[in-house]
């Protein structure tokens, strides 16, 4: 059955991680996007910006095998 996953990309890299993903036979494949940049900022920066995409990963890991 597999494990549930959920790819994070940056805004900048969204396209990208579907085409990759379609790429590799998963087209339905769960990706939740995070604001592009990540590198060259501060860490609670990084933390901001990951806060806001824990409710999106959730959301999408429930959806998982359903």
């Amino acid at each position: 059955m597999g494990r549930p996953t959920v790819l994070l990309a940056t805004s900048r890299f969204l396209d990208f991680a579907r085409e990759s993903a379609v790429g590799y036979g998963l087209p339905s494949a769960r990706i939740a996007v995070i604001e592009h940049p990540l590198g060259g900022i501060g860490t609670h920066e990084v933390e901001a910006r990951s806060a806001a995409v824990v409710e999106e990963v959730l959301r999408l890991l429930g959806r998982a095998g359903g």
